[in-house]
Parts: structure tokens; C-alpha cells; sequence
């Protein structure tokens, strides 16, 4: 009987992890802005090696993650990313061809692309590897920027408004 008893209830926790493991998502939903008193030095201002956005506006779904980003200077980038992994192109500015996944690891989403364009050098790649955290109403992105094989990583600190 109390075998009986012990795999019921372990049972019953596999049938109910996947619904806990998926309610404890943080939701990235939210305008954010930004904040470079908490960002570190040199990640704003003219020709930042890693280009980060003013201003995002993300809406989450349970199985997307639609980004929205803008820069004063430089044109709006928008995604719609499945959450499964799933490659999706990224509405980049003309010129620059973009494609994307995202995917939840633990409590950080994970989103990785590849940019393409053609400069005076040739033809250009440059892989972005994203790790998006939250604190309250603080989010960080640490960015890791590769090209040509050379890679460099920094991170940003946005508010919610």
C-alpha cells in the first residue's frame, strides 16, 4: 500500500511540472528605456562596438516574443520570435538581411541572429548572442557581438516605463 501511495504521488509531480516549470516564465512584457547611469561606460554615444537600442517594447505570449527596438539614430528592428527555437527572419533596415531565434533557458530568454550586409570590405556576418534577465522592473541584456571570428560581450541595463 505504501508503495502504492509513493507512485501515485510521483505521478502526480510529472504531470504537473511542465505547468509549474512554465508559470515561472518571467514576462518581458513591457516598454523599456534604456538606462545608461546603470549601463557601463562606452556602450553609448557615436559607434558603440555593440549597438544597443533606446528604447524596446516586447510583448510575450506563451509560445512568442514579438521585440519592437529603436534608436534615435538608426532605423526601428522588429521581431516576432517563437519561444521553441524556431529560426524567424528579423525586420531589419534595407540592406541588412536578418534572421533570429529565441528560446527560454531557466529564467533568462536566450536570442541569437545573424546579420548580413554588403560593405566596402565584401560581404558581412555578424553573429549577436542576447541573454535577457530580469530584477523587478529592471532588465539586463548582456550582448556578445562575433565577427570574423573575434568576439566581445557587454551588457545594458533597461528600466520599465
Amino acid at each position: 500500500m505504501k508503495r502504492m501511495v509513493i507512485m501515485l504521488g510521483v505521478a502526480l509531480m510529472l504531470g504537473v511540472a511542465p505547468e509549474a516549470l512554465a508559470q515561472a516564465r518571467p514576462d518581458f512584457s513591457g516598454t523599456w528605456r534604456f538606462n545608461q547611469g546603470k549601463s557601463p561606460p562606452g556602450i553609448a554615444g557615436n559607434t558603440p562596438n555593440i549597438p544597443f537600442p533606446s528604447q524596446i517594447v516586447v510583448t510575450q505570449t506563451p509560445t512568442e516574443l514579438q521585440v519592437a527596438s529603436s534608436s534615435l539614430r538608426q532605423q526601428p528592428i522588429s521581431a516576432v520570435y517563437k519561444l521553441d527555437g524556431s529560426k524567424v527572419t528579423v525586420q531589419a533596415p534595407p540592406g541588412i538581411s536578418e534572421t533570429g531565434e529565441a528560446r527560454f533557458d531557466g529564467a533568462t530568454v536566450v536570442i541569437t541572429s545573424r546579420r548580413s550586409f554588403s560593405s566596402p570590405a565584401g560581404e558581412t556576418v555578424v553573429d549577436f548572442k542576447e541573454i535577457w534577465s530580469l530584477s523587478g522592473n529592471v532588465l539586463t541584456i548582456e550582448k556578445t557581438r562575433t565577427e570574423s571570428g573575434e568576439a566581445s560581450t557587454v551588457k545594458a541595463v533597461y528600466d520599465r516605463m
